[in-house]
Protein backbone atom coordinates (compact mmCIF):
# COMPACT_ATOMS: atom_id res chain seq x y z
CA UNK A 1 0.00 0.00 0.00
CA UNK A 2 1.66 2.59 -1.45
CA UNK A 3 -0.24 5.88 -0.14
CA UNK A 4 0.71 8.87 1.99
CA UNK A 5 -2.72 8.83 3.32
CA UNK A 6 -1.97 5.03 4.98
CA UNK A 7 1.41 6.98 6.54
CA UNK A 8 -1.20 9.68 8.23
CA UNK A 9 -3.72 7.14 9.24
CA UNK A 10 -0.29 5.34 11.28
CA UNK A 11 0.59 8.70 12.69
CA UNK A 12 -3.48 9.38 13.70
CA UNK A 13 -3.67 6.25 15.75
CA UNK A 14 -0.03 6.42 17.38
CA UNK A 15 -2.02 9.71 18.38
CA UNK A 16 -5.80 9.89 18.45
CA UNK A 17 -5.93 8.83 22.51
CA UNK A 18 -3.33 11.80 23.37
CA UNK A 19 -5.01 14.46 24.83
CA UNK A 20 -3.73 16.88 22.74
CA UNK A 21 -3.27 15.30 19.54
CA UNK A 22 -1.75 18.21 17.66
CA UNK A 23 1.13 18.67 20.37
CA UNK A 24 2.38 14.73 19.99
CA UNK A 25 5.64 14.49 18.33
CA UNK A 26 6.15 10.98 16.63
CA UNK A 27 9.30 9.62 16.58
CA UNK A 28 10.20 7.94 13.56
CA UNK A 29 10.77 4.72 14.84
CA UNK A 30 7.39 4.92 16.42
CA UNK A 31 6.27 4.92 12.33
CA UNK A 32 8.29 2.29 11.46
CA UNK A 33 7.53 -0.37 13.32
CA UNK A 34 3.77 -0.03 12.38
CA UNK A 35 4.06 0.24 8.72
CA UNK A 36 5.76 -2.44 6.11
CA UNK A 37 7.76 -0.07 3.65
CA UNK A 38 10.87 1.41 3.65
CA UNK A 39 11.95 3.58 5.57
CA UNK A 40 12.53 5.96 2.42
CA UNK A 41 8.95 5.16 0.99
CA UNK A 42 7.46 6.53 4.10
CA UNK A 43 9.80 9.58 4.61
CA UNK A 44 8.54 10.45 0.66
CA UNK A 45 5.14 10.41 2.37
CA UNK A 46 5.66 12.52 5.39
CA UNK A 47 7.39 15.08 2.96
CA UNK A 48 4.37 14.66 0.98
CA UNK A 49 1.95 15.35 3.81
CA UNK A 50 4.22 17.95 4.98
CA UNK A 51 3.08 19.62 1.48
CA UNK A 52 -0.31 19.14 1.99
CA UNK A 53 -0.38 20.91 5.88
CA UNK A 54 -1.67 17.22 7.03
CA UNK A 55 1.68 16.90 9.38
CA UNK A 56 4.23 19.39 10.53
CA UNK A 57 8.63 18.09 10.71
CA UNK A 58 9.96 19.32 13.81
CA UNK A 59 14.03 19.10 13.48
CA UNK A 60 15.85 17.74 16.64
CA UNK A 61 19.01 16.63 17.89
CA UNK A 62 19.42 13.44 15.26
CA UNK A 63 16.01 12.71 13.51
CA UNK A 64 12.62 14.82 13.10
CA UNK A 65 9.52 14.90 14.50
CA UNK A 66 6.50 14.63 12.99
CA UNK A 67 3.25 15.99 14.33
CA UNK A 68 -0.50 15.84 13.03
CA UNK A 69 -2.22 19.14 12.40
CA UNK A 70 -6.00 19.93 13.14
CA UNK A 71 -6.49 19.36 9.11
CA UNK A 72 -4.37 16.04 9.37
CA UNK A 73 -6.72 14.96 12.33
CA UNK A 74 -9.61 16.22 10.59
CA UNK A 75 -9.04 14.29 7.64
CA UNK A 76 -8.36 11.18 9.42
CA UNK A 77 -11.69 11.29 12.11
CA UNK A 78 -13.96 12.08 9.10
CA UNK A 79 -12.38 8.70 7.59
CA UNK A 80 -11.12 10.53 4.14
CA UNK A 81 -7.72 9.53 4.67
CA UNK A 82 -8.98 5.86 5.10
CA UNK A 83 -11.32 6.53 1.62
CA UNK A 84 -8.42 7.47 0.09
CA UNK A 85 -6.11 4.37 1.34
CA UNK A 86 -8.92 1.92 0.43
CA UNK A 87 -9.50 4.09 -2.95
CA UNK A 88 -6.02 3.04 -4.10
CA UNK A 89 -5.94 -0.48 -3.20
CA UNK A 90 -9.03 -1.42 -5.56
Amino acid sequence: MDNPYSTLQTIYNIVKDDPHPTSYPCKPAQIIVRQFLPWDTILVHINRLHEEGLVVLQQHERFTLVKITEEGLIKCQTGSALAAINANSI
